[in-house]
């Protein structure tokens, strides 16, 4: 939660807490952004929100593993194609 990645989201992770928002993980302080551990992120990510909108994924990106995790918690899951943007 204290390593920012990528560093260009430190102004984000700062507006966050100035706004009294929350910074949420599993993994305790000075967990390195290991490619391993962004799978349990997505899960975190969808399981607080109330639908997964994809815009644009590759086959290799992390969305389809959110995705995946939306479904099995039985959130709704929403795509725009590319066709329209």
């Amino acid at each position: 939660m204290d390593i920012v990645y990528p560093n260009e989201n430190r102004n984000v992770l700062n507006k966050i807490i100035e706004k009294n928002g929350a910074i949420v993980s599993e993994y305790i302080v000075g967990t390195k952004p290991e490619k391993e551990n962004f799978p349990a992120r997505n899960r975190i990510i969808s399981g607080l929100s109330n639908g997964i909108l994809v815009i644009e994924a590759s086959t290799k990106s992390g969305t389809f593993i959110t995705v995946d995790f939306a479904l099995e918690q039985g959130k709704n899951v929403y795509a725009i194609p590319r066709k329209y943007f």
